[in-house]
């Protein structure tokens, strides 16, 4: 049986908040931040990483901002930012 959309959207942040919380688990502080600004959907948390191209991806995909994908020094990765838009 297929759930109403609407339910399905209510859900969501239920979800998003259960993933949150193997993020707590990663060692590394860049990691642990992108993990939890991704999962929480929470963009400030982006801030707190160190590494500029690690921030910038974190910012792009959380903002949904495209732009913040050529900020990435790093080629490949600017690039594999980019293919997510």
């Amino acid at each position: 049986m297929r759930l109403p959309l609407i339910l399905l959207l209510c859900l969501l942040p239920v979800l998003a908040g259960a993933d949150a919380s193997r993020c707590h688990a990663i060692k590394d502080a860049d990691k642990r931040n992108h993990c939890l600004a991704t999962a929480k959907h929470q963009p400030s948390r982006c801030h707190a990483i160190r590494d500029a191209d690690s921030r910038n991806q974190c910012l792009a995909t959380t903002q949904k901002h495209k732009s913040r994908c050529h900020s990435i020094r790093d080629r490949d990765e600017r690039n594999r930012c980019l293919a997510r838009f």
